[in-house]
């Protein structure tokens, strides 16, 4: 099957990508910071809560980071098979 893609095209888009992931490591930077160190008996429930949301931005980064690996992959099997392919993007299989 022929595929149309512009692989220069996909890379300017992806910046958006990339600003998600810059947006979410900031956002790891500061859930120290919303553990709540001085708000007495709330202090443990905050201190979890930004355990939790830590936890939940790092698997948001591991996403934004594998589908960036998959975008390059799917691009450079376009471009290694010239726009024609079995219709199979290894980068997409998962």
């Amino acid at each position: 099957m022929t595929i149309i893609l512009n692989p220069e095209a996909v890379r300017v888009g992806w910046q958006y990508g990339d600003n998600a992931h810059a947006e979410v490591q900031d956002a790891i930077g500061r859930t120290a910071e919303a553990a709540g160190h001085d708000m007495a008996d709330l202090a443990a429930t905050l201190t979890d809560a930004a355990g939790d949301m830590d936890g939940v931005l790092r698997v948001v980064l591991g996403v934004i980071a594998e589908h960036h690996v998959n975008t390059e992959q799917c691009i450079a099997d376009f471009e290694a098979s010239d726009g024609n392919s079995a219709g199979e993007f290894h980068g997409l299989a998962r």
